[in-house]
């Protein structure tokens, strides 16, 4: 009986004891909490296509740069001649000062079968002589040309230009003969031009069965100039001058109604004359040598007004002109590199417009100075 009393209390400790650590196990354990993450760092997108970008522009430029060709040049020459009061007593030469620049720009654009070739030139130039300025050089020059290609060498189009001057013109006696835009001529044609695919041999010929010729003259002052060097008269004889003529033009005399008097515009014509015709120029532009040392420049343009030949025939405007005889205008350029900033050009034109003068006029300019080429190609 003692020994059951003590087995049963052995296994009631041991109960107690097992019981009491579960317990304490349970309590210890840690309640599981809900725990979240909170993303703090910035997202951005990341973009892939900054190499095609990259390669679409390049490609977009190279893609301009073979449909354009650009060329800018400027050159500035130069003289100076100084003698001493003693040689001028004895020679008779005068001081003298002399600048001319020069300025040409072209632009080609070509797309497929279709191009426009752009051309822009200026002259202009001065000399002192005693303290008086005179200009030697005065001109600037606008043309452009669109073309469809219809062969390997002709091509469909046409060519406007426009050329004036910048400054005012004096001659002899101090009158004013010329303004800017007075006279100004502008071009305007329709045909075919022949462009040679030799690349040695770089001429185009522009063959315009329909062109109009205009001449303007803005200012009033140098129509004035011409009209009193005409002496134009009045119904009874009497001299007329160009102020009488606007005030009241009935004093002119039928006969000088319809004559050519400043750079071929008549009375009637007022500021502006149309001639209708046909037309021809020939350009040739080559560059010699590797280095581009030595260059020949060449344009000729003639227009025929034989519209206004057929009215003159017909009898209408029978008095217009004297006679209609072909416009004649021929450059010549070249140009020697002795350097790349220093060059010497020589310049030669040939000029006849019966219109102006029932004459040839020739020029001729040398100059040597300094000068900038800038081409893309």
């Amino acid at each position: 009986m003692k020994k059951l009393r003590t087995i049963f209390t052995i296994l009631t400790v041991l109960s107690a004891g097992m019981a009491t650590a579960q317990v304490s196990i349970e309590a210890a354990a840690p309640k599981p909490d809900q725990i979240t993450f909170e993303d703090t760092i910035k997202q951005n997108e990341v973009r892939t296509d900054f190499s095609n970008e990259a390669q679409e522009r390049a490609a977009r430029a190279a893609i301009r740069k073979e449909r354009n060709t650009i060329e800018i040049n400027a050159s500035l020459n130069g003289s100076l001649s100084n003698f001493n009061s003693k040689w001028q007593s004895v020679n008779g030469n005068t001081n003298s000062i002399s600048a001319i620049s020069n300025f040409l720009f072209t632009h080609t654009f070509s797309k497929g079968k279709f191009t426009v070739d752009n051309k822009v030139t200026a002259k202009l130039g001065a000399t002192n002589k005693e303290s008086e300025w005179t200009k030697n050089q005065d001109e600037w020059f606008v043309s452009t040309a669109p073309a469809y290609k219809m062969s390997k060498t002709w091509n469909f189009g046409g060519l406007v230009s426009l050329r004036s001057q910048f400054a005012n013109g004096i001659d002899d006696t101090y009158n004013r003969t010329s303004r800017f835009f007075s006279p100004a001529y502008l071009n305007i044609s329709l045909g075919f031009t022949y462009v040679c695919p030799k690349e040695k041999f770089p001429i185009k010929i522009y063959l315009s069965p329909i062109t109009m010729n205009s001449t303007y003259v803005s200012s009033w002052t140098v129509r004035d100039v011409f009209f009193n060097k005409k002496g134009f008269t009045t119904v009874d004889g009497s001299s007329l001058t160009y102020a009488d003529y606007l005030a009241d033009n009935s004093l002119l005399s039928d006969e000088n109604r319809n004559t050519s008097y400043c750079y071929g515009l008549t009375l009637e014509n007022g500021t502006s004359r149309y001639e209708g015709g046909s037309s021809i120029q020939i350009d040739f532009d080559r560059t010699f040598g590797k280095k581009g040392i030595f260059r020949y420049r060449t344009t000729l343009y003639s227009f025929y007004g034989w519209i206004n030949e057929l009215a003159q025939q017909t009898g209408k405007d029978k008095d217009l002109f004297e006679s209609i005889v072909p416009t004649l205008r021929w450059e010549h350029t070249v140009d020697i590199k002795a350097t790349k900033y220093f060059s010497t050009q020589f310049y030669f034109q040939m000029y006849y417009n019966k219109a102006q003068i029932k004459s040839l006029q020739t020029q001729i300019v040398l100059g040597v100075g300094l000068s900038y080429t800038f081409k893309n190609k």
